[in-house]
C-alpha cells in the first residue's frame, strides 16, 4: 500500500508534503510497523522529518500544536480520552468545521467523562 506514495526513483514523493493531515496519518501508520518492514521505516523518516519542518514553519498554531503532540506521543500510545480532548479543540479551530458535529462531540465527551467518574465511584466503594 505504501508503494503508491513512492515515485519512480523509489523514494517518497515530495508532493505529499503539502498535505499535513495525510503526513500525520502516514506517520501514525508507520508507527505500527515491525523491524522487518523497511518501507515503514522509510515512511517514518520521511513523514517525521517533514512534520518537524512544518511544526516549526508557517503552519497555523493549532496545526503546529497537533504535529508537536503527535511527534511527542503518537496517537496509538495515547489514552483515547486525551486524544479526543485534543482533537475537539483542534477541530474547533479548523476553518471549515461542522458546528453540529462539534457540539455533539463535546456532549459525547462530557457524557463519557461522567460515565467514567460514575464507574470509578463504584470501583472505589
Amino acid at each position: 500500500m505504501f508503494r503508491r506514495f513512492k515515485g519512480e526513483d523509489g523514494k517518497f514523493e515530495e508532493c505529499h508534503t503539502k498535505d499535513v493531515k495525510g503526513l500525520l496519518s502516514l506517520y501514525e501508520a508507520a508507527q505500527l510497523g515491525t523491524s522487518t518492514e523497511d518501507i515503514l521505516d522509510e515512511a517514518m523518516s520521511f513523514s517525521s522529518s517533514h512534520l518537524e519542518c512544518l511544526a516549526g514553519g508557517t503552519c497555523p498554531p493549532h496545526i503546529s500544536r497537533l504535529i508537536q503532540n503527535e511527534l511527542y506521543m503518537p496517537q496509538h500510545h495515547n489514552a483515547e480520552i486525551l486524544f479526543a480532548s485534543e482533537y475537539i479543540s483542534f477541530y474547533k479551530q479548523e476553518d471549515v468545521h461542522n458546528k453540529v458535529l462539534l457540539e455533539f462531540a463535546k456532549l459525547n465527551f462530557k457524557f463519557l467523562q461522567l460515565h467514567w467518574i460514575h464507574e470509578l465511584k463504584i470501583l472505589t466503594k
